[in-house]
């Protein structure tokens, strides 16, 4: 603040005054989603530093002019990836990211590695074109991720698969667990809730001591987009195998192809059938 205010001669009855000050102030001039509940686990002085910087936040995103990305970072000089050749574009990728992060821009790729003029030509060809705050303040910064932008299918599709069969050799199936559908429908055509799922999961789970010597290979991955709907439907399949313990020692191998069936929406994948060794619907 830039007028500090006494409200007690006590250090540290001012402190947590000032404290539920803050507090009040940010409820009063942003509302009940910036309301802050005391936490009695941090320290008053830290709690101060950060209600602080809230409301600085705050004031500085609102006071903040929209510009392109390009006009942001200052329109600097650069070609289009059409005029440079291979030996030049990571040059100037670098060159490029380089006065994005100084001006507090920032390109997350998520499931790269991808070609350098493949990155290259979005930023400068969609990137520079999108909006952001224009701020001065130096902690606040701006991140976009490619994948927000040309989503890679494969790659998402490919991790749903390894949830699903991490949770699976794991016996860890539970509501969270998100790479599941809220409909599943099962082999013979019927639909049954997550929940059901859920509970045939676990009492097929319970049915063992736990799982060992696993292991799986993704052999194919496949997906077709409706351009209309943009709602997708995918596969992913291979092989695996694993040993079930019973309860006197004994175990029971299994090992086969499993197929895991995909649905997508908003940009989201989750697994709406699955046919797994040793798993009976």
């Amino acid at each position: 603040m830039q007028d500090e205010e006494k409200f007690s001669d006590d250090p540290a009855e001012n402190m947590r005054m000032e404290n539920e000050f803050l507090k009040l102030k940010l409820k009063a001039q942003y509302g009940d989603a910036f309301h802050v509940e005391s936490n009695t686990d941090l320290p008053p002085d830290i709690e101060n530093q950060f209600l602080k910087r809230m409301i600085a936040f705050e004031a500085n995103h609102g006071d903040a002019e929209v510009a392109t990305v390009y006009e942001c970072i200052g329109r600097p000089a650069y070609k289009s990836a059409e005029e440079l050749n291979d030996f030049e574009i990571p040059g100037e990728l670098q060159r490029i990211n380089a006065i994005l992060n100084e001006h507090n821009i920032v390109l997350n790729i998520c499931d790269g590695p991808y070609p350098d003029r493949l990155i290259y030509t979005f930023i400068t060809e969609e990137l520079f074109a999108e909006e952001a705050n224009n701020t001065v303040d130096k902690e606040i910064r701006h991140h976009f991720t490619y994948e927000e932008f040309h989503p890679n299918h494969k790659a998402e599709i490919t991790k749903r698969t390894h949830e699903f069969l991490n949770h699976w050799f794991t016996c860890s199936f539970d509501e969270y667990a998100s790479e599941i559908s809220r409909q599943i429908v099962i082999p013979d055509g019927r639909q049954m809730d997550k929940e059901e799922v859920l509970e045939k999961l676990r009492l097929f789970f319970d049915a063992f001591q736990g799982f060992k010597n696993d292991g799986y290979n993704i052999d194919e991955v496949s997906f077709e987009i409706n351009p209309e709907t943009f709602i997708g439907l995918g596969f992913a399949e291979g092989m695996l195998k694993y040993d079930a313990l019973l309860e006197k020692g004994e175990q029971v191998h299994y090992q086969g192809p499993y197929k895991l069936y995909m649905q997508m929406e908003n940009n989201y994948w989750d697994i709406f059938c699955f046919i797994m060794p040793g798993f009976n619907w």
